[in-house]
């Protein structure tokens, strides 16, 4: 395994090299059976183009591709691809791919499963970046309508345009490009609800039935034709070295308290995971609980919250109104006899007898509600009660595994605060416990995973224990800090616990929470695709989001600087970060962090 892959992903495992081609005035990216971004003039028109099959729990496998091959020359390219989903029976992927000069793309799918197979949906989907919001929009519908709107802005909680046939769209300045779908009638949501940074047209509306059968032997063909009618008259900016502020975005606006989730098993954690959490000092360690009555060994949670001299935080899922009020009261009488007293207890659902037998059971607590699912769940909500703060969780991993999706989907979290600041002005939100990978799913089943590859919905990353993990961990919490979350939950103390922490095999993660404590300010960077920045007491600390170099032009801060990236540890120090040469300006490597110690 490379020592230098493992560093950055936790994994070796390959991924598939990416094509750049060329359709006149269109930059195509073509990785595998699916084209990851359409530029024109370095605006993005299109943010993908794929061709998946969904599982009846809405796992969504990654094709694995058998044969590819491609020309090119000045009128234009063809992709042609041979794959295969890793279903059981398999289902064969042909995928033809037609650029030309006029800046047209065609890209067409054909699948056929080699016996009958129940999925949720299977057929083409298109993304359309989240920079569009509230962009002009014209939708071509089935029966031949056509209605104008805009890209929705605050986070869209249902579909908000059914029955299309086409999708017309202005970019940039005076930009227009148009899509025109065959082979079924698609229907478009907004993907931001569950962490992606896109809007999607799907093929198979959400209204018809699921799951569905594919029939063995036959063949299933849908094509998308994507059309640049008019260029932008402006350019995109080209990108620049990375600038950061030297001071926090919202200095007024209290830090975004950050903690760690623990569960009922980590009570026996040993001295090693204790003196861990002594050192990272989180804000607060956040409890879940599947049933009120869960068994806990509370006397042993109390001494993790000793440990970390932090808040504590319970939630308590599957609570029925019937019995809430004695189930809560029998949860209180337990947490108290062990001395804790929670800052904080969420319970869900958040319906407003839950609510008040909560509010009853824990007097001193604030009380929290909203969903233990995804933000969708908590943008569809009904009948929530009066909570003090609004919760709900993330999973990196939705409806892809790739690494440029799962950091781009940090752009989609401001776009949910706002949205519940529309919805439930002046509530606070807190968020988590979230990470790359998927705690749990309300869409069914989560795949098996065993931690070592990308799976879309798995509840094992190998990225987490990486510097990827730390890198978008930075920027997890920069989104949110400058979005006004009040705290964040972030890793689980059971992975900390499961390495050897004498050994300092720790992830990286772990490294950055040593820093941020006990809470964080986001602060300004020029470019936030490229990367993320927060302080935390006289401790800025930026990330590299790209797996690209970058070049900081500017800190605006002078003090000790120190970087962690794949060389990390290879010096005398025996400490996993380098000293980073005096002066400016200073590169980092892929998805690497460096720290400022002491403010200007």
């Amino acid at each position: 395994m490379s020592a230098g892959r493992l560093a950055l992903f936790g994994t070796d495992e390959p991924i598939e090299p990416a094509l750049t081609l060329q359709a006149g005035p269109l930059t195509v990216r073509v990785r595998g059976t699916r084209i990851v971004s359409i530029h024109a003039q370095g605006h993005e028109v299109w943010h993908g183009v794929a061709f998946l099959y969904r599982d009846s729990d809405w796992g969504t496998p990654e094709p694995v591709v058998e044969h590819i091959q491609h020309h090119a020359n000045a009128q234009g390219f063809q992709v042609q691809v041979r794959a295969c989903v890793p279903v059981q029976p398999p289902i064969e992927l042909r995928i033809t791919i037609d650029g030309d000069a006029a800046g047209r793309i065609r890209y067409e799918g054909v699948a056929t499963p080699h016996g009958d197979i129940a999925t949720n949906r299977t057929g083409l989907c298109l993304l359309h970046p989240q920079s569009l919001a509230g962009q002009r929009i014209e939708v071509l519908h089935d029966d031949g309508r056509t209605s104008t709107s805009t890209f929705p802005r605050r986070v869209a909680p249902w579909p908000p345009f059914m029955s299309v046939r086409g999708i017309g769209h202005a970019f940039g300045t005076g930009g227009w490009a148009q899509a025109r779908f065959e082979g079924d009638v698609f229907e478009f949501e907004d993907q931001r609800n569950n962490a992606d940074a896109s809007f999607k047209t799907y093929n198979r509306s959400n209204l018809m039935p699921r799951p569905y059968r594919l029939r063995g032997g036959q063949d299933l063909r849908q094509s998308v034709e994507l059309v640049l009618v008019q260029a932008s008259a402006t350019p995109a900016r080209a990108p620049a070295a990375i600038t950061v502020a030297s001071e926090p975005a919202t200095p007024a606006r209290p830090g975004m308290r950050v903690g760690i989730a623990i569960s009922p098993a980590d009570a026996q954690a040993g001295d090693p995971v204790l003196a861990a959490l002594s050192r990272m000092r989180p804000a607060h360690l956040h409890l879940e609980l599947p049933q009120a009555s869960h068994p806990v060994d509370w006397p042993g949670v109390a001494g993790l919250v000793a440990a970390a001299g932090a808040a504590l935080r319970v939630d308590v899922l599957d609570i029925r109104e019937q019995s809430a009020w004695a189930d809560l009261q029998a949860l209180s009488a337990a947490v108290t006899a062990a001395g804790l007293r929670p800052e904080a207890v969420a319970v869900f659902p958040s319906t407003p007898p839950v609510v008040q037998a909560a509010r009853a059971s824990f007097p001193t607590s604030t009380v929290g509600g909203g969903t233990p699912w995804f933000f969708t769940q908590l943008n569809r909500a009904e009948d929530l009660g009066p909570v003090d703060f609004l919760s709900f969780t993330t999973s990196a991993l939705v409806h892809g595994a790739d690494d440029e999706s799962v950091m781009a989907g940090l752009r989609s979290l401001p776009a949910m605060l706002e949205t519940l600041a529309q919805r439930y002005p002046g509530v606070p939100v807190r968020v988590g416990p979230s990470g790359i990978a998927t705690r749990r799913s309300p869409l069914g089943a989560r795949p098996p995973s065993d931690g070592t590859r990308r799976i879309a919905l798995a509840a094992r990353d190998p990225r987490t224990r990486a510097l990827f993990g730390a890198a978008w961990m930075v920027g997890f919490l920069a989104a949110l800090a400058e979005a006004g979350a009040q705290a964040a939950t972030v890793m689980n103390l059971s992975d900390l616990a499961s390495q050897d922490v004498a050994a300092c095999t720790v992830p990286a993660a772990t490294l950055v929470m040593e820093l941020l404590r006990p809470s964080v300010h986001a602060v300004a960077v020029n470019d936030p695709s490229r990367a993320a920045a927060v302080v935390s007491g006289e401790s800025l600390l930026l990330a590299n989001i790209t797996d690209d170099p970058i070049t900081v032009s500017s800190s605006g801060r002078q003090g000790l600087r120190r970087c962690l990236d794949a060389r990390g540890g290879q010096d005398d120090s025996g400490s996993p970060w380098r000293l980073l040469p005096p002066g400016e300006p200073a590169t980092l490597p892929p998805f690497a962090l460096a720290t400022i110690l002491s403010a200007s």
